[in-house]
């Protein structure tokens, strides 16, 4: 089996201790590279991992402080047989490729009642208390049901930036995917592309 990176909790760890490094030293560049961990592993595939565990090594190499990541134990390592190469997807398997793509049709009405009703339902579960407390889902919208609009709190700043757009920051950006992936997996089959925010109501409900 090929050698790809540390599992995410071990290299979260390498990389605190770099960091910590980074700190008491001057090191180029500043900051060791991130680890792809959390909402990172899931949406990168074998190869991008195995990329910025050697850029994260050569890191600590130039910078004197390889002995903070070569103590990383064999058995804490991630290994496959055959490494993924292939573009991660919004959902974090493959990219859907041109010739795999298949034409959605509008579920029927029954369909996306009982989709809306286990959002309603269990909207905290999905979303967690924070957004719950500023947001709730109202409707399903687009030809094909395919975009979900949201109730927000004007008042509230969502963790990716704001209601009408994302942060320039990757782990604020991050946190609106995290957010719609849930939401996918609890109406899953049926998926929202796009999902609108609104802090006022006209008549949707």
């Amino acid at each position: 089996m090929k050698r790809i990176c540390p599992n995410p909790m071990p290299w979260h760890e390498a990389v605190e201790r770099l960091t910590k490094y980074a700190l008491l030293h001057t090191c180029t560049p500043p900051s060791p590279p991130v680890p792809l961990i959390l909402a990172g592993w899931v949406y990168s595939n074998d190869l991008e991992k195995m990329n910025r565990w050697e850029e994260t090594v050569v890191w600590a190499d130039n910078n004197g402080c390889a002995d903070l990541v070569s103590s990383i134990p064999e058995q804490d390592f991630y290994r496959v047989d055959c490494p993924t190469a292939y573009a991660v997807g919004p959902m974090g398997g493959p990219m859907n490729r041109p010739r795999d793509f298949q034409r959605k049709s509008r579920p029927a009405s029954e369909e996306l009642a009982k989709h809306m009703d286990i959002l309603v339902s269990r909207w905290p579960e999905i979303v967690g208390q924070e957004l719950t407390s500023i947001t709730r889902p109202v409707a399903f919208t687009g030809a094909k049901a395919r975009r979900l609009l949201v109730l927000a709190d004007a008042a509230a700043t969502p963790p990716w930036g704001a209601w009408a757009s994302l942060s320039t920051r990757e782990p604020e950006r991050r946190t609106f995917t995290n957010f719609r992936s849930a939401i996918n997996a609890a109406i899953a089959p049926h998926q929202v592309d796009h999902i609108d925010f609104t802090t006022e109501l006209s008549g949707t409900e």
